[in-house]
């Protein structure tokens, strides 16, 4: 029962993540048609805001759910209890200092309290999302996933087709505020339904000792995700960085296949570390590398097609990055299978010293090599970042468990890609040889895992 429940989680989380995705990727040209540029861009700018008060009210607590399922079993709903209560006090305080500070300096602070909300609502959301996830409730996590951007999205375009509005871009805002609201609402009614509100101390120091070095990680990852888009724009030109924004929105494929099925491997994975079943993780671990290997290469090979079907012909120089920005993707995946190690171990101030890291040389790449080589520089220094932030995983990963994920399944998958992206570079305007590459690369995949293939079909 427990492996059809962890099978059938796989397909819901893939395909509720690929809608919830497709929402946010699909939804753009028709917000850029309904809003003025200017509309649109205070729109995008409050979602960052959104973002960051997110990572900031949240204070990462809920990525001490994973381990307090493993420490607190008998106790994990006091300790969810625990995170939603101190998230909504942290959120009163930030809100009455902004709305004191606002009135002594009269500023008009109505769009940031609107974000501290909607971040305070996003933070219940990923606190819940990942009690659900550990708990493999599969259908009311995809539900908590998917119907917030989707109500959101759906209201917000029949607000702008329909109610006129001096300030359009209110016609984006106030919808996913409401739809959030609404939603954070339910989750402190399923939380605190059977409980009252409570601060239990032990819980909250487990919970801040682990998760305070990760808030400093969710900054640094907003830098390295959002800081070449901002240094293209400075540093060469708008039309570049809208070329390059429409190639790394073409790499959230990667990111949504990865994440979706990141949704079951974490709590199997944790249930068997706690059991040190080391052989039967580097198996499955295996399987799972080659899979997201096989995904990754059919998008590098199969890229330039689906980009010209999703772009007009202004885009289409933008083929060319494809290979780095799903490469980068890839080192994610990778990066992150290690990380779960470190969560496993309350390492969380390695991985935020590791991302920090990362993100520095990001920028500095970025500084030194986009005046000269624009948008295509941008792509490659991410590849580098990412590359940087798997050794420095690996490193400590190896240390803390040194016959986890052997060496050579994650060099050997690499190594491909890289033999891949050069193919593709020759053959980049040939659609027979690069389509006839994947033919071949996915009839020897077949044809040397047809065992496994069966076996996994069959059961």
């Amino acid at each position: 029962m427990k492996i059809n429940k962890e099978k059938k989680a796989s397909i819901l989380y893939l395909f509720s993540t690929l809608f919830n995705k497709g929402i946010a990727f699909l939804t753009v040209p028709i917000f850029t048609r309904l809003l003025s540029t200017s509309d649109y861009g205070l729109a995008t700018t409050y979602t960052s805001w959104v973002d960051i008060f997110t990572v900031v009210l949240s204070l990462a607590l809920y990525m001490s759910i994973r381990t307090a399922f493993v420490d607190f079993k008998e106790e994990k709903k006091e300790f969810l209890n625990t995170i939603i209560t101190f998230t909504l006090i942290i959120s009163f305080v930030f809100n009455t200092i902004v709305i004191i500070l606002g009135q002594i300096f009269r500023l008009d602070i109505f769009l940031i309290v609107c974000a501290i909300i909607q971040g305070t609502a996003g933070a219940l959301l990923i606190d819940y999302q990942q009690y659900l996830m550990m708990e493999l409730k599969y259908v009311q996590r995809s539900i908590f996933l998917s119907l917030p951007n989707f109500l959101g999205a759906i209201l917000s375009i029949i607000i702008l087709l329909y109610i006129p509005m001096s300030q359009k871009y209110m016609g984006r805002i106030i919808p996913m505020l409401i739809t959030h609201i609404l939603f954070g609402i339910v989750i402190m009614c399923c939380v605190y339904k059977k409980q009252k509100p409570l601060i239990n101390k032990k819980y909250l120091k487990y919970g801040l000792t682990l998760s305070l070095p990760l808030v400093l990680h969710g900054i640094a990852l907003n830098v390295l995700s959002q800081s070449d888009r901002t240094m293209i724009t400075v540093l060469a030109s708008s039309s570049e960085t809208g070329i390059y924004s429409l190639v790394y929105n073409f790499g959230m494929i990667a990111t949504v296949i990865t994440t979706a099925l990141e949704g079951v491997w974490v709590p199997w994975f944790m249930s068997k570390i706690e059991k040190n079943s080391i052989e039967e993780i580097n198996d499955k671990a295996l399987d799972y590398i080659k899979l997201i290997t096989c995904a990754m290469v059919g998008l590098i090979l199969v890229g330039p097609e689906i980009l010209k079907i999703l772009a007009s012909k202004e885009y289409w120089e933008g083929i060319n990055i494809i290979p780095p920005i799903v490469l980068a993707n890839y080192f994610v995946f990778m990066y992150s299978l290690h990380v779960n190690v470190e969560h496993y171990y309350k390492k969380t101030l390695v991985i935020t010293v590791n991302t920090i890291i990362a993100a520095v040389v990001n920028v500095i790449l970025n500084f030194l090599f986009i005046p000269k080589y624009g948008y295509v520089a941008a792509a490659y220094t991410t590849v580098i970042a990412y590359l940087v932030a798997l050794i420095l995983h690996a490193k400590c990963t190896y240390k803390l468990e040194k016959n986890i994920f052997p060496i050579k399944d994650i060099i050997n998958p690499i190594v491909t890609i890289g033999i891949i992206t050069i193919m593709y570079h020759i053959w980049m305007n040939n659609i027979i040889v690069r389509w006839g590459i994947f033919a071949i690369y996915m009839m020897t995949i077949l044809i040397k895992e047809k065992d496994k293939i069966k076996m996994y079909l069959k059961s």
